[in-house]
């Protein structure tokens, strides 16, 4: 199909809604307004021209012909007086000449007219006829002059058309020619980028956008706009490719993670199989060191009580016989089987702390810390000891192994400061970073710090026996049972100078329900 010339395609651009018709309607549109406020104005100063030559006659008439009527109306010159009438009469729009005699010392006043008098748009004007005698000067009359405004009004009309048409047509052709120049600079380039825009296909190299013109000699906005829109298609052809390598990429990731995946599910069942097979390990470990248990307790406890009933035997049947060497070496036969019977008993109660399953719940420890303190004030009454505690500091624990464990700590404290005069047992708690450390004190013996690490070995004493008694089981008990709490326990020490045990809960285990540790009533913050 033959490509249709410039000017044709700017018509034709006008009968399809776009950018050509909104602009020749508002080019119209505004030429039309100024056009009607030019030809309002240019109408409005032809009539005040017009009017303004209208009262300039009739002020020509006051100065040319009122002398001359005067004078004929005086004499009664009626003749004279149509001449002249006449004579105002013709001139350009007057409608109409009246002379009217005054009516004083006059029957019947005279009265002469040109013209059709009265109607609407007229100027009327009344002249008063002087004439001037010697004794003065008298009104013997009154002209009157009435001029026609249609004249005018056919001329304003005549020229309201004639402007009307000619600025029309000469909008029409500007605006056509203004879309013209538009179509040509614009709305062409517009429309091979919008064709070019619809064409572009991302996966698909592209060459660049041009404009189908000679290039300016300073870049406009249509060259920057195809700027843009080419720099816009290299961006997205660099992002497609760069998606295309990462989709890639991720393909292969897709198949390594599931051939991981696969490998972890195999990974898995493997672990879980020597889960179940070291679980199983586990459980057959704990029944032997039950029954072990249960064998030390009672394949022990028999040989321990034959010594013990034949010292008994030697004691009751041959006191008076032995010498006192003898009776000491009996005493101490007596000794070394509590001793031993002791170790038995620590020793299964080591054994039960690191067995069985927890009965966590809230434990209110400063009733239970008293209730301890309090038994062992009856078996030692006279022995002076403070104790220092906050009331109700509560926490979830599983009751029976934290009453082994208070009993253990306060058997130490009680033990270790039996040597001071006013002994102190203090037990609370404190917060650093958010979280609860429990502490129970005294102002005993202490130890050295260099030491510490032996402190929850099983059987280790820091302490002779002649000093103080026990057989080294109790804080390995303690770490145990803190342990299987999710906690940790230190101490703090310097000889003579007492010794502070730290606990906390639950530290492996925060997100449990019942490590969530409980404040009772008057604790302080």
């Amino acid at each position: 199909m033959p490509e249709l010339p410039t000017p044709l395609r700017s018509l034709r651009a006008l009968k399809t809604p776009g950018i050509g018709q909104r602009l020749l309607f508002q080019i119209i549109l505004f030429s039309s307004l100024i056009t009607l406020v030019a030809t309002a104005f240019q109408l409005y100063t032809d009539y005040q021209r017009d009017v303004g030559l209208i009262k300039t006659r009739m002020d020509d008439i006051e100065g040319s012909y009122l002398g001359s009527i005067s004078a004929s109306l005086w004499n009664l010159d009626i003749q004279q007086l149509q001449l002249q009438l006449d004579g105002i009469a013709q001139l350009p729009d007057i409608k109409s000449v009246t002379v009217q005699e005054s009516p004083e010392n006059v029957t019947s006043p005279l009265r002469i007219s040109r013209g059709k008098t009265g109607g609407n748009n007229v100027i009327t004007r009344h002249y008063p006829i002087v004439h001037h005698l010697s004794s003065g000067s008298r009104q013997i009359g009154t002209l009157t002059v009435q001029a026609s405004l249609s004249q005018v009004y056919a001329r304003l009309q005549e020229k309201v058309v004639v402007i009307l048409l000619s600025q029309g047509v000469k909008t029409f052709l500007v605006s056509l020619f203004i879309l013209y120049i538009v179509y040509r600079m614009i709305t062409a380039h517009l429309a091979r980028i919008s064709e070019r825009v619809s064409r572009f296909e991302i996966s698909q190299p592209q060459p660049p956008l041009t404009l189908d013109r000679s290039p300016p000699e300073q870049p406009d906005e249509l060259d920057h706009v195809v700027n843009a829109f080419n720099t816009l298609s290299r961006n997205l052809r660099q992002a497609y490719e760069h998606m295309q390598e990462v989709n890639q990429a991720l393909a292969q990731d897709i198949i390594a993670r599931r051939q991981a995946e696969e490998e972890v599910k195999h990974l898995n069942a493997v672990l879980e199989q020597r889960v179940r097979q070291r679980t199983a390990e586990l459980e057959a470990a704990n029944r032997e060191l039950a029954s072990f248990c249960y064998s030390v307790s009672h394949d022990l406890r028999a040989p321990l009580r034959r010594i013990e009933g034949f010292r008994r035997i030697l004691n009751d049947s041959y006191h008076t016989k032995l010498d006192d060497k003898g009776r000491h070496y009996l005493d101490r036969i007596a000794a070394g089987t509590r001793e031993m019977a002791d170790m038995i008993d620590s020793f299964l109660r080591l054994s039960r702390a690191t067995q069985g399953e927890l009965n966590v719940e809230i434990v209110d420890l400063s009733a239970s810390v008293q209730r301890i303190f309090a038994e062992y004030r009856e078996r030692d009454p006279h022995r002076k000891v403070e104790l220092v505690i906050n009331d109700g500091i509560s926490a979830p624990v599983d009751r029976h192994l934290f009453n082994m464990l208070l009993s253990n700590l306060l058997d130490n404290a009680w033990k270790y400061s039996e040597h001071c005069d006013h002994a102190v047992i203090r037990f609370g708690f404190k917060e650093e970073d958010g979280e609860r450390i429990y502490y129970l004190a005294d102002n005993g013996d202490g130890f050295d710090m260099q030491y510490a690490d032996r402190l929850f070995a099983p059987f280790s004493r820091l302490h002779s026996h002649s000093e103080f008694d026990g057989v080294g089981i109790g804080l390995a008990t303690v770490q145990r049972i803190i342990n299987r709490h999710g906690g940790r326990i230190w101490a703090e020490s310097r000889p003579g100078e007492g010794a502070i045990f730290y606990f906390t809960l639950w530290e492996r285990n925060t997100d449990r329900e019942q490590g969530n540790h409980l404040v009772g009533r008057g604790q302080p913050g």
